[in-house]
């Protein structure tokens, strides 16, 4: 940090702190409320992000999925190996590649989604307070970092 005439003033490695540090703090604060009704619920929230995947994209494959929920294929393997187990997921061979499996949701896992979303929006839908434009202009520097950090990395990958 540089003091500039009794003032905090941040230097630039401050700024991305800071930054860094607010999605922190937004990222904690949304997995300690769903935390908080995780055990009543029955579900984590990387589960219930399946569920809903699958309920929007139903017989995908595992790639697609982990593609779609943004994480590697052997997390979202163990993700849906305890689901399958649980009676909320199934596998099924697929109609067109026999070698291929893919995935949907059962009644069960269909029931699961949708108790979580009630009960996840009572503490989410205060969310929707956020003006249509505060929440695009959100979006937007959020796709604006994404496009940032995706060509920084792939500058590094080339090098």
């Amino acid at each position: 940090m540089i003091k500039k005439q009794g003032e905090l003033v941040l230097d630039s490695q401050d700024h991305i702190l800071e930054l860094l540090y607010s999605f922190r703090q937004v990222h904690l604060s949304f997995y300690q409320l769903f935390w908080k009704d995780a055990g009543t619920l029955g579900t984590t929230w990387i589960q219930y992000l399946v569920l809903r995947t699958l309920r929007d994209h139903p017989d995908i494959g595992l790639t697609e999925l982990a593609d779609f929920i943004l994480i590697g294929n052997s997390t979202t393997s163990g993700v849906v190996d305890r689901l399958v187990k649980a009676g909320m997921v199934e596998r099924k061979r697929s109609e067109t590649d026999r070698r291929s499996i893919t995935l949907r949701n059962t009644e069960e896992g269909d029931e699961l989604r949708k108790r979580t979303e009630e009960t996840c929006s009572d503490y989410l839908d205060p969310l929707l307070l956020i003006r249509e434009e505060d929440r695009r202009h959100l979006l937007d520097t959020h796709q604006q970092i994404i496009d940032i950090l995706s060509h920084k990395g792939r500058e590094r990958s080339t090098l």
